[in-house]
């Protein structure tokens, strides 16, 4: 179970980078909005099937990722995960990532009969939070 910070955090942001590598070796960034459970932790991210994210996703086989939660210079919190991506090829999930994600983002919710409308799955196998506005810094780290 991840510590409550994270799951605070990742409760309250809406926006995440997510990093992929790619077939040829490169690595592609990218601003995304994300939706979450807690048990096991996973993040979900709705995409185009046809965007650069997708080259090394499309054989539903998982993929080295990145993704960082975290961009309010008020706040001054973030959170860096390391794991696995990869396409969320059985239909009989889509109903329950649906609820979660369209609850937090109900403006995606046009997209989802679209059929270039995907989803992916990202699993954190290493995390870091840190608060920089405590004295000293706190930080968070996965087991």
């Amino acid at each position: 179970m991840m510590d409550q910070r994270v799951l605070d955090l990742l409760a309250k942001e809406r926006v995440s980078l997510l990093a992929v590598c790619l077939p040829d070796g490169t690595c592609h960034s990218a601003a995304m909005h994300f939706s979450h459970i807690s048990d096991p932790p996973t993040i979900y991210i709705q995409t185009e099937n046809t965007s650069k994210k997708m080259q090394g996703l499309k054989n539903g086989q998982p993929i080295a990722a990145s993704v960082v939660v975290g961009f309010n210079e008020q706040e001054m919190k973030t959170l860096q995960m390391d794991g696995q991506i990869q396409l969320v090829t059985d239909v009989s999930k889509l109903p329950a990532i649906h609820q979660i994600h369209y609850a937090k983002h109900p403006h995606a919710e046009k997209y989802k009969n679209d059929p270039g409308t995907v989803f992916l799955a990202f699993t954190p196998t290493w995390y870091r939070y840190t608060d920089y506005k405590t004295d000293p810094a706190t930080y968070v780290y996965s087991s």
